[in-house]
This record gives structure tokens, sequence and C-alpha cells, in this order.
């Protein structure tokens, strides 16, 4: 069956690709330096394009030091997106969060999206290093279903397309993933994994949840079955989102993501000033 003109494999070549790099900032200092000499070792960037949420700290001065093309932006994660997709030149885009170190293994997602390995692809990414998954045995293909938008390549016309991203600054990566499976589009996860340094950063494990939670409420509005949905899963362990927890852990992270979803006025955007 035809798969969507937009998948990873229409225009793809075989061997290692060189494509624009998009990173979303907003006082990533602690970080971002990690991030940009990843990927100048592994990813084989053409650019490296960061939208910058007028960071206070040396977020501009450390992405100059690795000849970033910095552009300023105070709109939504989602909004940040789409504009490093617009002003991208490549077909193919990679996506790599401020916080995120590549690995040598990350050419293996290069060479999977240069190759065209998976004809009806809308998204080919990796793994966080964060503990609390399983390294799978093989790829992971989901139709609606989303890995991180941290650490992916994807088409960046479709990307540009998705306009609804701007209305969001956390799930984005799922209204994302659902917007390709309407073009019969999956999001594959390689067995590769990339670090994710959380511990850099000043923002706590609690509060990335409670954004999550906010995401979901912008993306979803009230319902009564997600509060069942999040608050049955913390009592009788279900492990949010699949993830290989303790009973415990998974019950703070739930309780932090409906705090999340019942106050999203308040969590929507994680303020990364120094505190």
């Amino acid at each position: 069956m035809k798969t969507d003109e937009a998948a990873l494999s229409e225009g793809a070549c075989t061997g290692m690709i060189s494509i624009d790099y998009i990173i979303p900032t907003w006082n990533s200092e602690s970080t971002l330096e990690l991030a940009l000499s990843s990927i100048q070792r592994y990813g084989s960037p053409n650019r490296i394009i960061v939208i910058d949420k007028h960071s206070t700290d040396r977020t501009a001065a450390i992405a100059g030091q690795y000849g970033c093309e910095v552009i300023p932006s105070d709109r939504s994660l989602g909004a940040a997106r789409r504009l490093g997709a617009c002003e991208a030149q490549t077909d193919l885009v990679a996506f790599v969060d401020s916080d995120v170190e590549l690995l040598p293994e990350w050419e293996e997602v290069l060479q999977a999206s240069a190759e065209g390995r998976y004809p009806d692809a809308g998204v080919i990414g990796a793994l966080y290093d964060d503990g609390y998954i399983r390294r799978p045995t093989g790829p992971i293909s989901l139709l609606g279903g989303n890995g991180a938008f941290g650490c992916c390549v994807t088409r960046r016309k479709c990307v540009v397309a998705c306009t609804a991203l701007d209305g969001l600054s956390s799930g984005e990566d799922a209204l994302y993933a659902e917007y390709l499976a309407g073009k019969n589009l999956r999001w594959y996860i390689l067995p590769v994994f990339v670090n994710h340094h959380h511990e850099l950063g000043n923002v706590s494990e609690a509060m990335r949840w409670r954004w999550l939670g906010a995401g979901l409420r912008q993306r979803k509005g009230f319902r009564p079955s997600i509060c069942k949905s999040v608050l049955g899963g913390a009592v009788v362990g279900l492990p949010m989102n699949g993830l290989d927890l303790s009973y415990r852990k998974n019950l703070i992270l739930r309780l932090n993501y409906f705090i999340g979803y019942m106050f999203p006025e308040r969590y929507f955007e994680v303020d990364r000033e120094k505190r």
C-alpha cells in the first residue's frame, strides 16, 4: 500500500545525510554546550538553528561559539519547533533538545532516515536514557503514538504544515504524532539511546510531570475519564506511560501529572529562570 508522499523515504539518498538541527532554548546554559558538541561530533549537521526564548543567561553566547543561527521567539515550544522548521533548508530536519547529548549510535537514526528504511515513517527517533525504559530489542512502530520530540528526525514540511503545534508548550509531540497518523505515517523509535541531562538543569522532576499534565489539559481539555485514569492508575500501580517504575515512583509521578492537569494555567509554561 502506498504511503503518504511526505514519508521520510521521499527523496532520501543512501548514506549519511547532512541535515539542519533545531534546538529550542530557554536559559539552557547548563546543558547546551553538551548538546551542541554532541551534534557536531555525531550529528552530521548542515546548520544548527537555535530558537531562543529571550534567555537571560549565557545561552546565546554559547550558541554563538558553536556557529549556530540564533532566532529569538517568545512563543510556545511547539511554535518554536515550527519556526525552526520554517527556517531550515534541508528536507529532513532533526530536533535535539538543549538538555540532550547525542551518542555515537545516533548515527543509526541518521542512516535509517537517509536510506528510507521505513517507507511509512513520519518520524524516526531515539530514546531518552532516563532509567525508566528498558532497551527494546528492535524498532518500535507507533501509529498515533509518539516518542520524544527532543531526539528525532522528521520531514521539515510536515512540521511546517502542522500549525496546531503553535498552541502547545507541552504534549506537542503527541499532537504531532496524531497529525502524522492522519496521513498514515508512523513514529518509529529505534533501540538507540541519548543522554538526557535533567540533573544539570534547575527544573525539578515533579515540575516536569506537572508541565506534561498541563499539556494534556491544553490538548484534550477537561475530561472526567482522564482524571479517573490518572488517579486510578496511581492507586492500582499501573505504570505511567508504561514506564518501568516502582509503585511509589509511579504514584508520585501520577499525582504530579494530575496536579498539572488540574491547574494548566500555572504549569503550562515551565519558568526556567534561575531560582
